[in-house]
């Protein structure tokens, strides 16, 4: 049997329905996603915690670590998700990105004033929102509204950030089979723990202020900016992520 779930990006996961100790747990994480009474810290504690079955028990002694392997199961994603909807109001709607990302290249060309390759560079480069769509391309109208053509390139992401450096991130990411995930800053360290082809799994050092992510895979493509944060978060993307002290700043 089979389970469908549409995250908030829009995508729609499928996976075998999961029985047991873990069709339990993941009963427990929907319901609590819907309870007002918990908190986001609350339900990603649960999410994170020793109770957790898909989590591994043996990676860190006394310590439940959600690994490379964990991130890739649809299960884990559907909980993460349920975590990120605590983020939202109790009465915002939820809309998909074929409903906000509605601007065409070449309508977004003719707006600009610049030509269509030019326009899909700045999507490529992640200074135009946009999602992707049975292999087309839909540009968020804001950003294309707010979009500065500029001769000197883009500025530095982290040139405008204010207030203390970022602390330590997890991170997974680089290209895979059906994907690719990529961060900017204007540090650009990565700690290496693991790598499997062109997918990097460990750590992006502290001293980042603001960090440029770009989501890309078959049929869609996402981009987001994040700068440091009190608290953990935790950012997702077909299997890839970011793990730390953050806040989104714009998508």
């Amino acid at each position: 049997m089979k389970t469908q779930y549409t995250l908030l990006s829009g995508e729609t996961v499928e996976f075998a329905t999961p029985t047991g100790e873990l069709g339990t747990f993941l009963c427990r994480v929907l319901a609590a996603a819907k309870d007002p009474a918990v908190s986001e810290a609350e339900l990603n504690d649960l999410v994170f915690g020793p109770e957790n079955p898909l989590l591994d028990r043996t990676a860190v002694a006394g310590r439940s670590v959600a690994t490379a392997d964990v991130y890739r199961d649809p299960t884990f994603h559907v909980m993460l998700d349920c975590v990120a909807r605590k983020r939202l109001p109790v009465d915002a709607a939820v809309t998909t990105p074929r409903t906000r990302f509605t601007v065409t290249v070449p309508e977004a060309a003719q707006q600009l004033g610049i030509s269509e390759s030019a326009v899909r560079q700045a999507i490529y480069a992640g200074r135009l929102r946009a999602s992707k769509e049975g292999g087309t391309y839909y540009l968020d109208p804001h950003s294309v509204a707010g979009y500065r053509v500029s001769k000197r390139g883009p500025r530095r992401q982290d040139q405008e950030a204010k207030g203390p450096p970022g602390g330590t991130l997890d991170a997974r990411i680089g290209s895979g089979p059906d994907a690719s995930f990529r961060v900017k800053h204007s540090r650009d360290d990565f700690e290496l723990t693991e790598k499997r082809g062109a997918e990097w799994t460990g750590m992006i050092p502290s001293g980042w202020r603001r960090i440029a992510v770009l989501g890309t895979s078959k049929e869609l493509s996402r981009y987001w900016e994040i700068e440091p944060a009190e608290g953990e978060s935790v950012l997702h993307f077909e299997g890839f992520y970011l793990r730390g002290g953050f806040r989104i700043v714009e998508t």
